[in-house]
């Protein structure tokens, strides 16, 4: 049997189970132009490492491409289509996982005036940025939107087919809406290929923006502010992390206004789309910032149990 046929009969059974994971078959497709036209036993499996670690240094990535190809192999080895996996049997160690950088009020005002190097899109990605830090969605979501998800009369937006196959409904404050006002009446005069279906963030053609052209259009933004961590990080700050930034804001808020974080981290979890809360707890000890403010409030806490002593 040949690779690509396995490989299109894994994919098929997903699909026919309402899966869409379309990063794993993008993953799964490149394996196949990979080892090229083989049957499944001629896989090697030092072909397969190859393939796995790719190049550079060992990521998050390498558990990635494992795990899609141990599913997929699973699949094959039940059903009779493999006899053997040729994964390898152990995985490296991992380095620690990113911490993602959390800008300041200060830095997003920047990245927002640095959208000028963008002469063509800069009100685009002013609009994608506002809608991020606004919203905590996540890129792949603000990317999938279409003008009828973004109902301005209600001042909420729906958000189909996340990461965990949840629709949710985001509502928007004021401010917000009319930035998102301001950019529809700009994108109404662009073409509309889908009416009311096509996408709100788009090209000059009408068209969906890709992640590729986001990101490398956000590295000269972040580069134009002069925004970098300066701890000589691999990773410099991400157009993503501004969701990660958006959560860490609001919960310091809430410590400083006295709010019971604890009762209120369930609706940011919900708010943000989160499959659990333990999602959301994470960002409590992600900063400086955040933990002072923990601490004072502890020590207000302490102060006032020590004088009802």
């Amino acid at each position: 049997m040949k690779l690509r046929d396995m490989v299109n009969a894994y994919i098929d059974c997903q699909r026919s189970r309402g899966l869409s994971f379309c990063s794993d078959v993008k993953v799964l497709r490149f394996y196949c132009r990979t080892m090229g036209d083989v049957t499944v036993e001629e896989v090697r499996p030092e072909s397969v490492l190859a393939f796995i670690a790719g190049c550079g240094p060992v990521t998050a990535r390498w558990v990635q491409n494992y795990r899609i190809l141990g599913r997929l192999y699973r699949y094959a080895i039940g059903r009779g289509l493999a006899s053997v996996s040729p994964l390898p049997a152990q995985i490296p160690r991992l380095p620690p996982p990113l911490t993602p950088y959390i800008y300041s009020v200060a830095e997003l005002e920047r990245l927002l005036t640095a959208t000028a190097v963008l002469p063509k899109q800069a009100l685009t990605m002013r609009t994608l940025l506002l809608l991020l830090y606004g919203t905590g969605m996540r890129i792949g979501e603000a990317l999938s939107l279409t003008i009828q998800d973004v109902d301005l009369l209600t001042r909420v937006i729906i958000i189909r087919d996340t990461k965990f196959y949840k629709t949710r409904m985001v509502p928007i404050g004021p401010r917000l809406t009319m930035v998102l006002a301001d950019y529809l009446g700009h994108r109404s005069q662009l073409p509309l290929p889908a009416g009311d279906s096509s996408v709100f963030l788009s090209t000059r053609t009408g068209h969906r923006l890709t992640y590729a052209w986001i990101n490398g259009q956000f590295r000269r933004v972040r580069q134009a502010a002069d925004i970098r961590r300066e701890d000589g990080a691999r990773y410099q700050p991400r157009i993503h992390d501004i969701r990660h930034t958006a959560a860490v804001h609001r919960i310091i808020a809430w410590y400083r206004a006295g709010d019971d974080v604890q009762r209120l981290l369930p609706q940011l979890a919900t708010y943000f789309g989160h499959v659990g809360v333990a999602s959301t707890q994470q960002y409590i000890s992600i900063t400086t910032e955040l933990m002072h403010e923990a601490s004072l409030r502890f020590e207000r806490y302490a102060q006032l149990e020590i004088r009802h002593a």
